[in-house]
């Protein structure tokens, strides 16, 4: 055979050899991808029917008889269902799982280069868990607490409840009845906003100790809420001797439910909730391992970003070229301490809590980060606390206000913004009010100014304004901090809690 015959044939074989090896890859890729898509289609069917055929005392809440119309009128109510959470469905994608291997890596370095550094200088050790203790510091106060507020709500709201709403039937006075019942829940109320804050103040609790304390007190006063209001209506429509069917059938619901709804990762109350049929304490125990690592993860920009930034305020002044840098610079770190927040409270802490409980509707925020409206991210950011307000406070005020809207929306956003504010200063112990002024009129603004926003700049938009507004938050609280520490108390009066002092100490240079 011809030597220019063989040259032509030689390459000819090898590119069809490649091809083989080529398609008998892709046919593989293609029938996996085809079996995952098929697989994660039946579980989605397995779920659906699952919910449909479950019965109520497995968790499900009951479907109300299509007898009674609902009004149009009036917004719709709470409903769950089982979903998982937005990030949970999305880490099944290869690349987005990619992402988070990414920023898995990276923290992973970024943890060994720190293990380095204390290595060489094991002093700055001693200083940093010296303070990372400090603000961790008089825990058993906030066991005893976190014991105490939990036991009165088994023990003297609970009962008070059910003897009210048992009794009531056979009282002919029920107006004054209820009435009685009305004030005293409502002393009860104030009085588990009062005491903890008194705890917090008598005890001197330090920041991360404070938070705990103010934050389960914030969480709690929610729960009760939602638990009197929805049975409060469930007792004044109740009738003696009616239909043991019935979701109603009794005045008040049993302890248990009570117990399950404290612990549940959700503050709209019901009697039942979608639940799952069996526990993955390994998903569990990943979750809480993810929490410590974003609890270790939020140490860092705390200490380089604001502890050794921010430590000689009101000693050493600061030129104003040096804290427009710092400035900038704070919008990382408040970045990162946003995106842990978000990812170890909203995923990792709820969905461990949800999978002990077989809790399943984990629907605790959506893509927040696709918005392109604050309105929108306002709703996805933190659902759990969202379906609350929707629930007990902007239906309320869509009615009251004669269905309006906007009234409604004004309202939710000015008690968001007292409660926000009401924990960073009794935190903090001192009133700085930037969170609630950015809260409750910028962030209105915002929302009118994107309002109906579709185009991508929004989204660059939405972006720019939460890294700067972490980025103010941060640095501000962190002068008001140190500048309390430093600098001299001028004032004896309370007015010395409400004007900040680092206005009036020397923080800043500015230029001649």
């Amino acid at each position: 055979m011809p030597h220019g015959t063989m040259d032509a044939n030689q390459p000819l074989s090898l590119h069809t050899g490649e091809l083989k090896v080529f398609l008998q890859s892709l046919r593989s890729d293609i029938l996996k991808d085809v079996d995952n898509h098929i697989f994660k289609a039946i579980d989605r069917l397995i779920m659906d029917l699952e919910l449909k055929q479950r019965k109520p005392q497995n968790g499900t809440t009951k479907e109300k008889p299509p007898t009674k119309k609902e009004n149009p009128k009036e917004l719709p109510p709470k409903e769950f269902e089982f979903r998982n959470s937005t990030l949970t469905n999305l880490w099944e994608v290869s690349h987005v799982r990619s992402v988070y291997n990414i920023c898995l890596a990276l923290f992973v370095l970024l943890y060994l280069n720190i293990i380095t550094f204390y290595f060489i200088n094991p002093q700055k050790l001693f200083q940093d868990l010296s303070v990372v203790s400090w603000t961790f510091g008089k825990f058993h106060i906030v066991t005893a607490y976190w014991f105490g507020i939990n036991a009165s709500i088994l023990f003297i709201l609970y009962p008070t409840l059910k003897y009210w709403a048992t009794s009531r039937i056979t009282t002919k006075r029920k107006g004054l009845y209820d009435t009685l019942f009305c004030l005293l829940f409502i002393i009860y109320q104030l009085s588990i906003l009062i005491i903890p804050a008194r705890i917090v103040v008598v005890f001197n609790l330090p920041p991360v100790s404070s938070f705990v304390v103010l934050a389960e007190q914030a969480r709690l006063i929610m729960k009760t809420h939602a638990f009197v209001r929805e049975n409060v209506a469930r007792a004044l429509r109740y009738k003696p001797h009616q239909d043991g069917d019935k979701e109603d059938s009794t005045p008040c619901p049993e302890i248990e439910k009570l117990i399950y709804f404290l612990f549940a990762p959700t503050l709209v109350y019901r009697d039942n909730y979608p639940r799952t049929s069996k526990i993955r304490w390994s998903y569990v125990s990943w979750n809480f391992l993810q929490v410590f690592c974003c609890i270790i993860g939020a140490y860092i920009p705390c200490t380089y970003f604001i502890v050794d930034t921010f430590n000689k305020t009101g000693i050493e002044s600061m030129p104003l070229v040096k804290f427009i840098g710092t400035l900038a610079t704070s919008i990382f770190a408040g970045g990162i301490l946003m995106f842990l927040v978000f990812y170890g409270m909203f995923h990792c802490w709820l969905n461990a809590f949800a999978e002990m409980l077989r809790f399943g509707d984990r629907m605790f925020y959506d893509d927040w980060w696709n918005c392109t409206s604050f309105a929108k991210y306002y709703r996805s950011w933190n659902m759990v606390v969202y379906d609350w307000l929707y629930s007990y406070i902007y239906r309320d005020m869509y009615t009251l206000l004669g269905r309006s809207r906007v009234g409604a929306m004004l309202v939710v956003f000015l008690i968001s913004a007292i409660i926000h504010e009401y924990i960073l200063a009794i935190c903090f112990k001192f009133v700085f009010p930037l969170l609630f002024i950015l809260f409750s009129s910028f962030g209105v603004i915002l929302v009118f100014i994107t309002r109906r926003r579709t185009s991508p700049f929004w989204n660059v938009f939405l972006w720019i304004g939460m890294f700067q507004g972490w980025g103010l938050l941060t640095v501000f609280y962190s002068l008001e901090w140190y500048a309390r520490i430093n600098c001299p108390r001028t004032l004896d009066s309370w007015f010395d809690y409400v004007l900040p002092r680092s206005f009036t100490c020397n923080v800043i240079t500015w230029p001649a």
